[in-house]
């Protein structure tokens, strides 16, 4: 088998599983069996080429990660149903019981914080379901990354040489980002917190119940405002081809509770995923995913397959913050029909305020995380050092369990600070663009047609022509 048949037969396999894996998430009939079984054809597929070849080192990475991930795929599975059938409350969301999937939902249209706070500590408790299975899993990625490349690399390591960081650049850049917005965050969240809530945070407001809530008083203005026809608008004028795109946005009870975005077969077939939860949060949510969606579709369908599907996560968010930016733009949100200039300053201080929420809690994440890898924390020593971290950089007295009940921690081998690393990425390619082609770029095709070429070599990005890594841009936006 030479590498062109080898990255044949893996596509092959990945559309298969990614199609079942969409299923399974968009709350459908799907067939764990047939999961499993095409996670260990994945798990033959990545052993045979660690096995046969070294290089591209794309791919080397690439297939130890998803050999890791196929070799774990039955606790993948046991925890993805442990959070629908374990992490149920006695409280309900319209008429079933809340439960993981439905948990978001709940918090943005439930008034009364005293079964907010029911729900929340229920959940909080019930993470002794999931602790087992999340450090058997991790335990198991480890000793693959071990294996597979001689004790030369660990998942970590993977995750740093994807992303070109060393890890004391990681660490700097993200302290860095988390010492400059802790301060402002807790001034701008006793500020909020009493104008929406009428009262102090408390560590059941988390940073998805603000997300939904911290905008309820202007929600009215976008009520009219349909998150699809806008993005494909926006997209279609700046010259898009959407047609390779299917997006799903029906309410099922077991639909994964996050947007989501699915490339199933790159350029050719995309799929996003989101359940409404309220209007103006719908628009940002629709927009990230439709950014995702964007990117996938327009990579070049004859580039090597390690650029097509292996470029980072910080690549990967880089273009979905960047969409997502729009619905944040004063400008843009006017030429929706938001022209009330209190409801724009308003919504203003608000997106400051869930930027910086974003910056401290996506630190906390992040450090946890990287210190999880390093020292092989048990899951109670991980939520001792998160508890930690929340209360330094947010100032709330958050329980540590609450990273397992997060929808990335768990499951991820880091990706947390790619979500900072592309909102700093994301300002830069902004600012390139407004000195381009003027503050409404997204009304010139030809802007359009640079963010393809920027978009189209996948993993071979040129980031260097639009991103210098300048931290200040993004901070300078929202302190």
């Amino acid at each position: 088998m030479n590498l062109d048949q080898w990255c044949q037969l893996d596509e092959r396999i990945h559309v298969a599983e990614s199609d079942e894996r969409y299923k399974q998430y968009a709350g459908l009939k799907y067939s764990t069996k047939a999961i499993e079984q095409l996670a260990e054809m994945k798990s033959l597929a990545s052993r045979l080429f660690l096995e046969n070849f070294r290089e591209p080192r794309e791919l080397y990475l690439s297939s130890i990660e998803s050999y890791a991930d196929s070799f774990t795929k039955k606790f993948e599975l046991k925890l993805y149903d442990l959070r629908n059938t374990k992490i149920v409350s006695k409280q309900k969301f319209k008429t079933t019981p809340v439960n993981w999937s439905s948990w978001r939902q709940y918090n943005s249209i439930e008034d009364d914080p005293a079964k907010r706070k029911a729900v929340f500590d229920e959940f909080i408790e019930k993470t002794r379901f999931l602790a087992p299975v999340i450090k058997a899993r991790f335990d198991a990625i480890s000793e693959v990354y071990s294996e597979q490349s001689n004790k030369k690399l660990d998942p970590l390591g993977g995750y740093l040489e994807n992303e070109k960081f060393t890890y004391s650049q990681l660490m700097d850049f993200v302290k860095s980002m988390g010492r400059r917005a802790k301060k402002p965050f807790r001034d701008a969240l006793s500020n909020v917190s009493k104008k929406v809530l009428g009262r102090s945070a408390e560590y059941f407001d988390d940073f998805y119940f603000f997300r939904n809530r911290v905008y309820s008083d202007l929600e009215k203005h976008f009520f009219d405002i349909d998150p699809i026809k806008q993005v494909k608008k926006t997209l279609e004028g700046l010259g898009f081809n959407l047609s390779k795109i299917d997006i799903d946005i029906e309410n099922r009870k077991d639909k994964y509770p996050s947007p989501i975005c699915f490339f199933i077969q790159i350029p050719n077939d995309i799929r996003v995923l989101y359940k409404s939860e309220s209007p103006y949060f719908d628009l940002q949510g629709c927009y990230h995913e439709m950014g995702h969606a964007a990117h996938a579709a327009s990579i070049d369908h004859t580039i090597d397959y390690w650029n097509r599907y292996g470029f980072s996560m910080g690549i990967a968010e880089t273009f979905s913050i960047f969409l997502e930016r729009l619905t944040k733009n004063v400008r843009y949100l006017r030429s929706l029909g938001v022209t009330d200039e209190r409801v724009l300053e308003e919504l203003k201080e608000r997106n400051n305020f869930m930027e910086l929420f974003f910056v401290t809690f996506y630190t906390s994440n992040s450090l946890m995380k990287a210190e999880f890898w390093r020292k092989k924390l048990s899951t109670l020593q991980a939520s001792n050092i998160y508890e930690k971290l929340l209360k330094e950089y947010t100032g709330l007295d958050v329980p540590g369990e609450y990273w397992m009940l997060h929808h990335i921690l768990p499951d991820a081998i880091m990706y947390v600070p790619s979500y900072m690393i592309a909102a700093v990425r994301a300002a830069e390619l902004e600012r390139h663009l407004e000195n381009r082609f003027g503050e409404d770029w997204w009304s010139v095709k030809k802007a359009g047609e640079e963010v393809r070429q920027f978009m189209k070599p996948g993993g071979a990005i040129n980031l260097s022509a639009f991103s210098k890594m300048d931290t200040n841009l993004f901070l300078d936006e929202i302190l």
